[in-house]
C-alpha cells in the first residue's frame, strides 16, 4: 500500500531541525581553480558526480562547475576531431575559464526547504554548503533532497492505518 497525498500541503511536515547539516555530502569533492578541464571531469567521473565547487588553495568558494560546463567547453567533438585532440586540449583549458563565477551557496543552518526552493528557482541541480569563512565543507545536490522526499513519505506511510 503506498501513501497518496492530494496536494503538498498532506505530505508530512520535516521538521525545522531538518538543517542541510544534516543531508550534505562531506567532504564535498571540490576542484581548485587552476586545474584543467581534463582533471575535472576525471574527478567528476571518478566520484560519480556531475558538479564541482570550485575553490583556491585555502578551500574558499570562487565558482562551480558542471558535466554541462565540461560540454559546452567539448565544442571541437561537435566539430568532429579527434577524441585524443579533444583531450589534449581539454589539459590546456582551465576550470575558471568555464566555471559559473560567484555561486549561490549555503550554510549548514539553511534549511532543507529553502535550499529546495532555491535549487528549483534557479534551476541548480545542486548548491555547495559553505563556512562562515566560504570554505566549501559540503554539498547537497537534488538526490539528497529526493532522498530526504522517500525518507517522509516512507515514514507517512508507515503510520497510515
Amino acid at each position: 500500500m503506498s501513501a497518496t497525498f492530494s496536494s503538498p500541503h498532506d505530505v508530512p511536515h520535516v521538521p525545522a531541525e531538518q538543517e542541510v547539516r544534516y543531508w550534505m555530502r562531506t567532504p564535498a569533492v571540490t576542484i581548485n581553480l587552476a586545474a584543467p578541464l581534463s582533471e575535472a571531469l576525471a574527478f567528476m567521473r571518478e566520484h560519480d558526480v556531475r558538479r564541482l565547487p570550485v575553490v583556491i588553495d585555502t578551500g574558499e568558494l570562487r565558482g562551480m562547475i558542471t558535466q554541462g560546463d565540461i560540454r559546452g567547453a567539448d565544442i571541437m567533438r561537435v566539430a568532429g576531431f579527434d577524441p585524443l585532440d579533444i583531450a589534449q586540449a581539454l589539459r590546456h583549458v582551465k576550470v575558471y575559464e568555464v566555471m559559473t563565477n560567484d555561486p549561490m551557496a549555503i550554510t549548514p543552518e539553511t534549511g532543507l526547504r529553502e535550499a529546495a526552493m532555491l535549487m528549483i528557482e534557479n534551476k541548480f541541480g545542486g548548491l555547495p554548503v559553505v563556512d562562515d569563512q566560504n570554505r566549501v565543507i559540503g554539498i547537497i545536490t537534488e538526490s539528497d533532497l529526493f532522498e530526504t522526499l522517500v525518507l517522509q513519505l516512507d515514514k507517512a506511510q508507515d503510520n497510515m492505518p
